[in-house]
């Protein structure tokens, strides 16, 4: 009896090993499990650094070109200023005929020196992105109403060719000031304008095409 007892009581002892092996073991494996959160933690917050890097790289890469843009507007201003100058001055009493020639005689000698200009050379492929990425913000959530409001006089038809004049018959719709206020800015009566679905930059003085962004805009 005391035999059957004592074996019981092995057999006892031995379950109650096993099942305070397999809970240390469950423990043991609870605590190692934390300690693989913190690895896959620290890979993410690694490649935090490298994506704030990209990141500062893009807005380098951008007010580099958006600097580059400046400039080159700032060029093309001093030429045709130098232009100007060789132009027979007007009277402070010209008559608007006398106004309208200058300007064609004006006109007439920046497409005779910027003859071999093509798209992109006034605004470079990563600001025509910028400036694509800051529409498509604008109009991003505006309802019906307010974009056919924003469009209600933008000409049709209006295909852009550098060295073109903007026809005098076109309706030279004006860039919403918010919009305007977000794109970089222009110097001396340099516009952007608005022409179907592009975007054209327009030399104020003398209405001429000097660059432009194809379908910059958004369907209308």
């Amino acid at each position: 009896m005391l035999a059957d007892v004592r074996r019981v009581r092995i057999s006892m002892h031995r379950v109650y090993t096993v099942l305070v092996a397999a809970i240390l073991l469950g423990v043991a494996a609870r605590e190692a499990t934390p300690s693989a959160a913190p690895r896959q933690q620290s890979g993410r917050a690694a490649a935090s650094p490298r994506t704030a890097a990209r990141s500062g790289q893009n807005v380098n890469a951008d007010a580099a070109a958006l600097k580059e843009f400046q400039d080159r507007l700032q060029k093309y201003l001093d030429l045709r200023q130098r232009l100007a100058d060789k132009l027979k001055p007007l009277s402070p009493t010209a008559s608007a005929a006398k106004l309208a020639s200058a300007q064609e005689s004006l006109a007439a000698a920046l497409r005779n020196v910027r003859k071999d200009a093509k798209p992109g050379d006034l605004i470079s492929p990563r600001v025509a992105d910028h400036i694509q990425r800051t529409v498509a913000e604008y109009f991003r959530g505006k309802d019906g109403p307010t974009k056919r409001a924003v469009f209600e006089e933008v000409p049709d038809g209006i295909r852009p060719v550098i060295n073109r004049t903007m026809p005098d018959n076109a309706a030279l719709a004006t860039v919403p000031p918010v919009l305007l206020n977000n794109l970089p800015p222009l110097p001396d009566n340099l516009q952007y304008r608005f022409a179907g679905r592009h975007i054209v930059l327009l030399d104020g003085d003398t209405r001429l095409m000097m660059d432009y962004i194809l379908n910059a805009l958004p369907p209308h």
